[in-house]
């Protein structure tokens, strides 16, 4: 059994390690890993390059990192959900494995048929309508429709996005999904829960202090890795070291200009705009233009996919093309097999992109200049190309 996994690893910690031990303990005799690239959904930068990810997931037990082209990798739980999924379906999984607050698989399966109720749908609308952001207005019409065990799950942020994968499973052809429950702390809090501590909470320690007192919240591999790239100034990545650059971008665009590129729900076109022209940095641009109807995370993506060039209606199609990060020895089987078997391309270095059709190109070339944004988003400036020089990492 091939499982797949979709992950941003930002940075890998022990309760994705747990994940994968667990995704093994079940049977799964390799693991794929779909990962989000130099920026996440969150709408912020990585916290470490992607080949350095890619590499810390293979020396953890995974045998392939496919990268989630950046499209997919800023947008919406939906299209985060249909890049990843489409993905791993070609790549040739059986089985999807997630982390999620409940195993329990029929309420999960409940919870992703409920968000295509149409009764569900028209709740959503008209509480949007009167100014609620999305996430409130769905978990407000499934307690209202079903009940609050169901409502719990897509009130929940891990669980929402196994709510979407299930969704995007039954349309890529996928059955199977593993639900693994989630160990330690919650998402985005300080606390930690024994050897675990959520991803943000570590970001933030090791970018006040260093590696120094996360040591038993990571492995081996990811310490290693970390302070190698601490020590040459290649972490951490973070917004603030550009953010100037953001701003710049913005102020460039008029409200036509930024429409290519975010959609104009009830104004938030100009709210962007106003806040851009007035704002002194990200974080305060980003408090200016949240309103009841946004979420943080929300506006972040919008003004990160201006910044970047991602136009707005572009990941609702789904990747024309696979690149493959990092592999092991095992992994090198089972990519020979994808190839022959996938509808999409699958490359593993530059030289490959060459002959591809014009839509692969396009999404190359958002990948090439993304990469060289994300070089300036470290404390030592890196030099552009790096999208072209990375080839294929083989672990063994």
């Amino acid at each position: 059994m091939t499982a797949g996994v979709v992950c941003e690893y930002n940075p890998f910690h022990k309760g994705h390690l747990y994940q994968l031990e667990k995704t093994a303990q079940a049977g799964a005799d390799a693991i794929v890993c779909v990962m989000s690239g130099n920026f996440v959904q969150r709408g912020e930068c990585a916290f470490l390059d992607k080949w350095k990810r890619a590499e810390i997931a293979i020396r953890n037990g995974a045998d392939v990192v496919i990268d989630l082209p950046v499209p997919w990798a800023v947008s919406s739980a939906e299209n985060f959900a249909r890049g990843s999924i489409y993905l791993l379906s070609q790549f040739g999984v059986d089985v999807l494995s997630f982390g999620s607050e409940t195993d329990d698989r029929e309420k999960l399966i409940l919870a992703a048929e409920c968000t295509e109720n149409e009764r569900v749908i028209e709740f959503v609308r008209d509480r949007m309508s009167s100014g609620v952001h999305y996430p409130y207005a769905l978990f407000s019409a499934v307690r209202e429709i079903y009940d609050d065990d169901v409502a719990g799950i897509i009130a929940s942020p891990n669980s929402t996005l196994a709510v979407e994968y299930i969704r995007q499973m039954k349309k890529s052809g996928m059955k199977n999904f593993l639900p693994v429950l989630r160990k330690g702390a919650g998402h985005d809090t300080s606390d930690a829960d024994g050897y675990i501590l959520c991803a943000s909470e570590l970001r933030g320690r090791i970018a006040d202090k260093g590696i120094k007192g996360v040591g038993e919240y990571i492995d081996e591999v990811s310490l290693e890795i970390i302070d190698g790239q601490v020590r040459a100034g290649f972490a951490p990545c973070m917004m603030r070291y550009n953010e100037r650059a953001v701003l710049s971008a913005l102020r460039r665009l008029d409200k036509v200009g930024l429409e290519k590129y975010i959609s104009d729900e009830q104004g938030l076109v100009s709210r962007i705009y106003d806040a851009a022209k007035t704002s002194s940095g990200l974080v305060e641009l980003y408090n200016e233009a949240r309103s009841k109807n946004y979420t943080h995370s929300r506006v972040r993506r919008e003004v990160l996919s201006a910044f970047l060039g991602i136009k707005k209606d572009i990941a609702t199609r789904t990747p024309p093309y696979m690149r493959i990060l990092a592999v092991s020895e095992k992994g090198l089987t089972l990519l020979s097999s994808a190839k022959k078997n996938s509808a999409i391309p699958i490359v593993t270095k530059h030289g490959e992109m060459q002959n591809l059709d014009s839509f692969s190109k396009e999404i190359y070339d958002l990948q090439c200049s993304s990469s060289d944004a994300f070089a300036l988003f470290s404390p030592a400036v890196r030099p552009c190309g790096l999208e072209q020089k990375n080839s294929m990492l083989i672990i063994k």
